[in-house]
């Protein structure tokens, strides 16, 4: 039973583990009509959950931040500078990754994330913030329309699945006040 809402918190080492599972297990819940089961069923396999820690730990991994409810690590927020092939645009910043166990979609983690991602990316200076979702994945989609993330138009092809994905976009000048 839950005692409280979630908590958020930045990542420290003994959190890796259970990040790398909750990316696992979300993919596979997720994206489970967009994916190859053979793939997702790999992620959740002991040495690719313990390669993914150990990128954290060698700090090649993101700014991350998770969620805690009664003390489990439950779901996290990865983000930073604004990834681009362009020159990149000091005023904006990126969450690279949102994931929550899918037992725990609608306790209020994914939002009190999205809250600290946008606040300290704020407090960084960014004024805009975007993020990159997977076009097949309308739950992903309504969840970042409804924190305030519109689609901008542009569209790539993810150089991990070959998936296509879209680029959604927030101003969090606000944030702040």
């Amino acid at each position: 039973m839950t005692v409280s809402g979630p908590i958020v918190r930045r990542a420290e080492p003994p959190d890796y583990p259970a990040v790398a599972y909750i990316r696992a297990r979300s993919w596979q819940v997720a994206y489970a009509a967009l994916m190859p089961a053979e793939l997702l069923a790999s992620l959740t396999e002991p040495e690719t959950l313990r390669t993914r820690a150990e990128a954290m730990a060698t700090g090649t991994m993101a700014e991350t931040w998770v969620a805690l409810i009664d003390g489990d690590v439950i779901g996290f927020v990865a983000i930073g500078d604004e990834r681009t092939d362009t020159p990149p645009d000091p005023l904006r910043g990126e969450v690279y990754a949102l994931y929550v166990l899918p037992e725990h979609w609608g306790d209020g983690a994914g939002h009190a994330l999205m809250n600290t991602a946008t606040t300290e990316l704020a407090a960084r200076g960014f004024g805009i913030v975007s993020l990159w979702v997977l076009e097949g994945n309308p739950r992903a989609i309504a969840f970042y329309e409804r924190q305030g993330f519109e689609p901008n138009g542009e569209r790539m092809i993810s150089s991990h699945d070959g998936l296509p994905e879209v680029r959604l976009m927030r101003d969090v000048r606000s944030a702040l006040t």
